[in-house]
């Protein structure tokens, strides 16, 4: 063996026995590694809650051609009264036409006075004489529904979202009470 290879093959021995001992041969004391985590608080600006939805209350008209009931009066006991047709008409079966006693509650109505009749006139008085009105079928208005239904399903759960992200980021005391989302609110 060369001189050069036996002083290689000694270092190379010098330095695998100093790092396996871990310097244990120059007196030094092994100190075992302590791991310790703490929880570090994180503030997180909280963004405002939204503005709760303000919703309007609309008036939805149902007009159809059926004829409205014109009552009777009441008279002092409550009750609704009848007597013979004083002409003594009849009707189709032959017996007697019964009309109120103390006259209709409408007596400016007609016979035949509809529902549609009644809701012309009261457009025509809101509308300065013209006849404007809305209508949407049937099928619409079924569409119209499940829209807003799927409306509220998608707030309330983006509301569970930002309800839930409050409970978790903001450090409230023990006993009180879980954050709540906006409320609806309906004017009537």
């Amino acid at each position: 063996m060369t001189a050069v290879n036996w002083t290689r093959s000694t270092i190379l021995l010098a330095i695998l026995t100093l790092t396996t001992s871990s310097c244990s041969m120059f007196g030094g004391k092994v100190e075992p590694i302590v791991v310790s985590s703490k929880p570090i608080e994180i503030q997180i600006i909280q963004p405002s809650m939204p503005r709760g939805i303000d919703l309007q209350d609309i008036k939805w008209n149902v007009v159809s051609t059926a004829p409205i009931a014109n009552l009777c009066v009441k008279n002092e006991e409550g009750n609704r009264e009848k007597e013979d047709h004083p002409d003594g008409t009849l009707n189709d079966k032959g017996r007697p036409i019964r009309v109120c006693k103390l006259g209709k509650e409408h007596p400016e109505w007609s016979d035949n006075y509809s529902y549609l009749d009644q809701f012309l006139e009261r457009n025509k008085e809101v509308n300065n004489g013209d006849v404007v009105f809305m209508a949407i079928s049937i099928n619409d208005y079924e569409i119209m529904s499940g829209n807003m239904q799927e409306l509220r399903r998608y707030i309330r759960e983006v509301q569970e979202v930002v309800v839930y992200y409050r409970n978790v980021t903001i450090k409230t005391p023990k006993g009180s009470e879980p954050g709540v989302g906006a409320q609806v609110k309906v004017k009537q």
